[in-house]
């Protein structure tokens, strides 16, 4: 054998083993079939024919890898407790994702799910499926949240701001019950911060239409592209910061579907959405499109007034295998949103030109970047966000303002002495508010993993950066012609309000622990957040605020006779913590003028009014964030596809935001026009020529700080059966009991409104005592919903009550505990001063029945929703909520209260292509 055959002898039997021994990788997420939840610690099991055996376990994220896979079919076994387990064959013949579904235990009869599900991870959450939503028919975002423990179905008001409240017992005008709660969309925060849309001076019903430092506007979210959402109630994740309450999260649709379109009309709106996911290219890549477009009334009485929404989404969706141990996926999506919300009265009638109108456009790019690694690696994901959105809003109030007598206003703008103007006694008033919030997002995050002797740690870590400035125009409007003639403001220009730009950073160590039959979850984490650039003068420039957070699981092993008995143990505490808006760290200006001379004569060249103009900036540099600490416990039960949890929780904030108050003193000259002869003056009156008293005002004002005392207390539960084979019928059974107290925190100061000898009280009382209001409510939801699979019939029939509600103000005896006189001396409010003439009416007396408490005793509505398939491309819906109603009489006091409702109903198609 000469050299050269030994040569390549020795190539061949190189290569050829190496050949063999080609190995692939497979990897993906094991996730929930219904809700779309990753399902963690679920474990995947690959079986061969050569008995070859491979094995995995999802991490916290759902996510698996197994590697050395030599080509062959496989028969894949996937199981997780409490869920039906998945056996698929799978063929590898090269580097594999697979992404598994898995079907509850609870819904094993190849059902459908029309609740809220409660989750199974290690806090409190509401997982809302497609299915679901499909079978609520929302109009919008708000409408889901009757799905939750404690809440009801409510008929739409797109008049207003819809704002969610979480774990609330009763209505709250406190901004910070739903400026507390986050919203994220696939991954990209919602961020509303910089919102400076709001008309100073405007009627109540318009300042309900909006939600300047009070959160997301949820009529402006469709319900029509999403897959899933999780309303997550408890302590969330250190990865969610800004906020104290809770957080929402939506997950849109990312995959290849039929062209789908939806037709909706009830009472008091019109609605129209159509979209499809496809694949352009290959598999790998999912494009999604969809449109939808609403027109609802305030009431369907009146065509004046009403509320138009109009959405379309682009999203891109697309997976790689960049290695034979990585995978990445990134997500690429453009949007729009634009909505009016617009009101007029008719001129026929009243005479007058009044309209309101708010137009909102927001434009968003967003990108997502998620790089996997093999679980055999320290460094298991990478991520990185971005997220830019631009708004261009504009809300213009239009009044016909008529006055009868004489009134002047300011027309300086700056601190000093001027004359001012006397108003025509009929004009037309116009103010536009023109915002143009810009917003960046950014993050970046990892997760890395390794073992420690029996526990199993997937660490967490990540930074985020977050800006918006408002570029608009500000409020824009004549000064000489302002929409209320007590108007104190003057223009302002959005562009000179500093960027708000905040940092933050976490870490979490999410740890698994088996012991024997027993399986520990620990979630635990640490959050810090700061605001940059920030003026010196602000207490918090330069200081890092931490949040710790901790939630904690005990799965312990099935026992009973089949061994079908399933118990969960969990619990956890955390602070959170939500920064001042915009609107809050940099507020307007504060104006007051003060009349020195008021002279009016029948000649308008010879009139004249003197004003002492008082400005300065009102910001309140000692403003901090808002804090909320939270505990909670739940137990969680599953038998034989029947689910029970129940949650005990407790908040407890002492510094949430509100507009607390202060005092002021103003000298000002007050000029006497008795030496004036009205028939032989020729001119105005010159001030030089005018004789003075020097005087002293006191008034009382608000600002931004933090000054809300909020506790909160309550039980959530919920039952879900396996659905009655014989009934086809299963009944889902949710309620909750909460109390929520607001009180203030800090003293309060006010001026009393009495008049002696034609003169205001000049004095300031300073109280100490929590003014504030306790309520409770305990509502309860039973559903028994029916699917008939063979009739294509889906209909459900829930009975929502209301078993009690009640609010009682916070005992206080009414007594200032100090008094300010107009020169600004502080005295103690003592016996001698509640007998002083003047001082007693400082003391604010309350009728023997102010604090009693208010009961509102049972009431029911029973509502109905039906789906019925119809041929292979048309689903019918209706629904009729309070269809029948139960509202008992009661009296409140020695008052007869009687109650009534409507019922609300409507009906939709969804055709499937």
């Amino acid at each position: 054998m000469n050299r050269f055959s030994s040569l390549i002898i020795s190539i061949l039997l190189g290569v050829l083993p190496a050949v063999a021994q080609q190995t692939y990788t497979m990897t993906g997420t094991v996730r929930d079939a219904e809700t779309k939840e990753a399902l963690s610690f679920a474990t995947i099991q690959l079986n061969s024919l050569k008995k070859n055996d491979y094995g995995a376990i999802t991490a916290a994220d759902g996510h698996y890898s197994l590697i050395g896979l030599p080509a062959g079919t496989y028969t894949a076994t996937v199981s997780y407790l409490g869920y039906q387990t998945y056996i698929k064959e799978v063929t590898i013949i090269k580097n594999t994702s697979l992404t598994f579904y898995l079907t509850s235990s609870a819904t094993s009869l190849n059902e459908v799910v029309i609740t809220a599900s409660e989750s199974k991870g290690i806090t409190s959450a509401s997982k809302i499926g497609l299915t679901a939503m499909k079978h609520l028919q929302p109009t919008s975002f708000t409408d889901l949240l009757e799905l939750l423990p404690g809440s009801k179905a409510s008929v739409p008001a797109m008049g207003a701001a819809n704002l969610i409240h979480l774990r609330e017992a009763g209505s709250t005008s406190e901004a910070i019950s739903s400026l507390g709660v986050g919203f994220v969309v696939d991954g990209a925060p919602v961020n509303t911060d910089g919102n400076l849309q709001y008309v100073p001076g405007t009627n109540q019903f318009n300042q309900a239409r909006e939600s300047v430092s009070r959160g997301v506007d949820m009529r402006t979210l469709s319900t029509d592209n999403i897959e899933s959402v999780e309303i997550v109630r408890g302590i969330p994740s250190v990865a969610y910061g800004n906020l104290t309450g809770g957080v929402v999260l939506i997950n849109r649709k990312q995959t290849a579907s039929p062209l789908t379109a939806r037709f909706k009309a009830d009472q008091y709106s019109k609605l129209f959405s159509v979209g499809k996911g496809f694949r352009p290219t290959d598999e790998n890549n999912v494009l999604n499109m969809d449109l939808s477009y609403l027109d609802s009334k305030v009431d369907p009485r009146n065509s004046l007034e009403n509320y138009k929404r109009i959405t379309s989404s682009l999203r891109w969706n697309a997976d790689r295998m960049p290695g034979r141990h990585k995978t990445m996926n990134w997500n690429l999506s453009a949007d729009y949103t634009g909505s009016i919300d617009d009101t007029k009265t008719d001129k026929d009638i009243t005479l007058k030109e009044n309209s309101y109108r708010a137009s909102y456009h927001q434009f968003s790019l967003a990108g997502r970047w998620n790089l996997k690694f093999s679980d055999t690696s320290f460094i298991r994901a990478l991520r990185a966000n971005v997220s830019l959105s631009q708004e261009i809003n504009e809300t213009t109030e239009t009044k016909s303002v008529s006055i009868d007598r004489p009134m002047a206003i300011p027309s300086s703008t700056e601190s000093g002495e001027a004359d001012g103007i006397y108003l025509p006694y009929n004009y037309i008033a116009k103010m536009v508010i023109d915002g143009k919030p810009f917003y960046v997002n950014s993050s970046f995050a990892g997760d890395f993993a390794f073992r420690w002797f029996q526990s199993t740690h997937r660490l967490r870590a990540g930074l985020e950066w977050a800006y918006n400035k408002n570029f608009g125009n500000g409020q824009v409007y004549d000064v000489t012609r302002p929409l209320t003639v007590a108007s104190t403001t003057r223009p302002r220009s959005y562009r000179d309000i500093p960027a708000r730009q905040t940092a933050s950073f976490y870490i979490e160590d999410q740890v698994k622990l088996s012991l024997g039959k027993h399986r520990l979850y620990l979630e635990a984490g640490l959050r810090g957040n700061t605001l940059l650039h920030l003026s010196s003068r602000f207490a918090m420039k330069s200081r890092l605020y931490l949040d710790p957070r901790l939630n904690l699981q005990w799965r312990m092993p099935a026992f009973g006779a089949q061994k079908d008995w399933f118990v969960d143990l969990s619990g956890g505490i955390g602070w959170l913590s939500k920064m001042p808006t915009t609107a809050q760290l940099y507020p307007d200006f504060k104006y007051v003028d003060v009349v020195q001379l008021n002279y009016y004569h029948n000649n308008p060249d010879y009139r004249r009014i003197n004003l002492n103009t008082y400005k300065w900036d009102n910001t309140n540099y000692n403003q901090e964030p808002a804090r909320n600490q939270k505990w909670e416990v739940r137990l969680a039960l599953s038998h034989r596809g029947n689910e029970f949890s129940v949650t005990y929780f407790q908040e407890r904030m002492n510094n949430a935001f509100r507009d607390i108050s202060y005092y002021r003193t103003f000298q000002y000259k007050k000029y006497d026009v008795s030496s004036i002869d009205p028939s032989t003056i020729t001119a105005k009156p010159d001030l030089s020529d005018l004789s003075y008293v020097p005087d002293t005002l006191i008034n009382t004002f608000t600002q931004s700080g933090n000054g809300t005392r909020v506790r909160k207390q309550g039980i959530e539960f919920q039952f879900a059966s396996q659905r009655i084979k014989a009934l086809k019928t299963k009944i889902t059974i949710n309620g909750a009991w909460f109390r929520t107290i607001y009180s203030n925190s800090v003293p309060k100061y006010e001026e009393s409104s009495i008049f002696l000898n034609g003169k205001q009280l000049s004095y300031i009382g300073v109280y100490d005592w929590e003014d504030g209001t306790e309520k409770q409510q305990f509502n309860t939801n039973v559903m028994f919903d029916t699917y008939l699979e063979r009739l294509g019939l889906i209909f459900s029939t829930s009975a929502q009550c209301s078993w009690f509600s009640n609010s009682k103000a916070l005992w206080n005896n009414g007594t200032p505990i100090e008094y300010i006189d107009n020169t600004g001396t502080v005295h103690p409010f003592t016996a001698s001063s509640a007998e002083n003439a003047e001082l007693q009416h400082l003391i604010t007396n309350y009728s023997a029945a102010y604090f009693d408490r208010k009961t509102i005793p049972f009431a029911m509505d029973i509502n109905l929703k039906a789906t019925k398939k119809i041929g292979r491309y048309m689903n019918l819906s209706l629904f009729v909520n309070k269809l029948l109603t139960v509202y008992p009489d009661y009296y409140s006091g020695t008052q007869l209260m009687r109650r009534t409702s409507s019922p609300y109903f409507g009906m939709e198609a969804n055709l499937t292509f």
